[in-house]
């Protein structure tokens, strides 16, 4: 008889890197800081906001936010008072806009590290910090509005703030409710009553899945209540006592847009949406929740829970379908997502591990190739693209830009061979080629941008003819909210209601978008000027006419 030979399989663990804190934080100044610094305002949000808060600092009225002389009252004041300081203390080192938009920059910076916080005080697990950082700066959805000036970016940082104070309850419950009571009343001064709906649930259910031995008294939870309240009260208090009539518009502003609304193509578009912008969270918290299904009922978990159920009410039943307004879910999807990348299986965390490779090595390639063909031509077929969606662009290649990008790419292939196999290493290579390629995209691809997204050359034209004329008033029809700010930020130029009573004004702009037709103001109007931008739906044009 033969005895079978015995045959040993060992297994060698995974190497355990710690990661240091200076690279983590040099990674986030690499991620945030392009693109929020070095450009003009582009159209959208970000110089709808940037106007707003630069009329506070010029005007200094800081009660209300105003663009083009009329209230805004979109949202409450907390991102423009934010905007504000940053804008008064750095804009003699930047220029206004720039040091505007560095307040999204710190209120991304405080909800990460909140976030972080909590997420080591709710699953005490190793690399949980470094793990919920690291699929923060993963986030697909994090990364446009996190470079520009943004509200949501302040609502996410107060949600954040008040999911780290809750995070606190079964050790410092004193603290931690004076916490979540000041950002309830931080996400109400940010998001208005949305911002309560985002923070509350969370708040009660915390209380309620709290351990029995560290409950905290009425005491703690009446000091946290009435920080709150102060703070929520504390605007429309100022509002009333100045003007009641802002406050009565505004206050049926926000019930209407709170009251819900639900239909079947408002879901598939937001499924559509939610299936790139929560990517990769949105898979890993689902794993989460199914993993630690049978503890759902515990603190660690139920809060997210509640926070994520609450920023899906809101997102599924108000607000319009936009990218922008599900920033609130990130916050409680990160604090699930987080603590559970470093515990991934092998599987898993190697899936994760390839596709961020193969996406990001290619979105590189597609990034540098799109470059050649803009600069040199080639290819051929590519380069025709390009040029036909800003046909008077004039390409130039960036003394600085040009090297920094290589620097960039040459980082990356360094970071795909020197990285050695450890469980947080496909999030950390996710999160460096998110920085790729946002980096590639406003180093090779900045000034493109910036000829194209903003309105600092029309206005200047428009500003031209205006000045020209004997009369700066100047009336307006089909003109929004992003267009009055552009030129109120650019040139001071403020438009008024197009009104055929108004003999005053001898100039009028009338602004199309997509496939409308230009507003014709009638009889007794030639046109002066005339300039069109974009092409098909994405395609703008500006016309000013002047009074016979």
């Amino acid at each position: 008889m033969f005895k079978r030979p015995v045959i040993e399989f060992t297994t060698t663990p995974p190497q355990t890197v710690d990661i240091p804190g200076w690279s983590l934080i040099l990674l986030f100044l690499a991620y945030i800081l392009p693109g929020n610094i070095g450009h003009a305002p582009w159209r959208g949000d970000d110089v709808l906001h940037i106007a707003a808060a630069a009329n506070m600092v010029r005007s200094g009225d800081w009660l209300v936010p105003r663009i083009g002389g009329l209230a805004f009252l979109d949202s409450p004041p907390l991102h423009y008072w934010l905007g504000g300081l940053t804008g008064t203390l750095l804009g003699w080192l930047l220029p206004l806009h720039d040091a505007i938009r560095l307040a999204s920059v710190a209120a991304l910076a405080f909800g990460l590290w909140a976030l972080r916080e909590a997420a080591g005080r709710l699953v005490p697990a190793k690399d949980c910090k470094n793990g919920t950082l690291l699929i923060a700066l993963s986030s697909m959805g994090l990364l446009i509005h996190s470079h520009e000036a943004q509200p949501m970016i302040t609502l996410f940082a107060c949600v954040a703030g008040s999911l780290w104070g809750l995070s606190m309850l079964d050790g410092k419950p004193r603290r931690g409710l004076l916490i979540a009571g000041g950002f309830v009343g931080a996400a109400f001064l940010a998001g208005g009553l949305p911002g309560l709906v985002l923070t509350l649930p969370a708040c009660v259910v915390a209380l309620l899945a709290g351990k029995a031995e560290t409950r905290p008294s009425i005491w703690h939870i009446l000091a946290g209540v009435v920080l709150a309240v102060v703070l929520i009260a504390l605007w429309p208090v100022l509002l009333a006592w100045r003007n009641p009539n802002l406050l009565t518009q505004w206050w049926q502003q926000e019930v209407f847009d709170i009251a819900p609304t639900v239909s079947w193509q408002r879901l598939s578009a937001l499924s559509g949406l939610l299936s790139w912008f929560a990517w990769p969270l949105w898979p890993i918290a689902g794993w989460t929740l199914w993993q630690r299904r049978r503890q759902l009922a515990s603190l660690p978990y139920a809060v997210p829970l509640a926070a994520l159920l609450s920023a899906l009410w809101i997102i599924i039943t108000t607000g319009t379908v936009r990218p922008a307004n599900v920033l609130p879910l990130l916050p409680p999807l990160i604090l699930l997502a987080g603590p559970e990348v470093s515990r991934l299986r092998k599987g898993a965390s190697n899936l994760l591990d390839w596709f961020g490779i193969m996406t990001f090595t290619l979105l590189g390639a597609f990034l540098w190739l799109s470059w050649t063909a803009l600069h040199l031509g080639w290819p051929f077929a590519l380069a025709r693209n390009v040029s036909r969606l800003t046909p008077d662009f004039a390409p130039h290649i960036g003394l600085w830009a040009t090297p920094i990008a290589a620097l960039l790419s040459v980082g990356w292939f360094i970071a795909l061979r020197v990285l050695p196999r450890f469980p947080l290493r496909g999030v950390l290579r996710w999160a460096l080629g998110v920085t790729l390629a946002w980096g590639l995209a406003t180093t090779l691809w900045l000034d493109w941008f910036d000829y194209d997204k903003n309105y600092a050359r029309i206005v200047a034209q428009i500003a031209e003819q205006v000045n020209g004329s004997k009369s700066p008033c100047v009336m307006e029809i089909g003109a929004g909210d992003v267009q009055r700010a552009a030129l109120d930020y650019f040139s001071s130029i403020r438009l008024q209601r197009f009104s055929k009573s108004n003999t005053r004004c001898d100039l009028l702009l009338s602004y199309r978008a997509g496939r409308n037709a230009l507003a014709q103001p009638g009889e007794g109007w030639t046109l002066q000027w005339n300039q069109s931008k974009g092409r098909g739906r994405l395609q703008e044009q500006f016309a000013l006419f002047r009074r016979n």
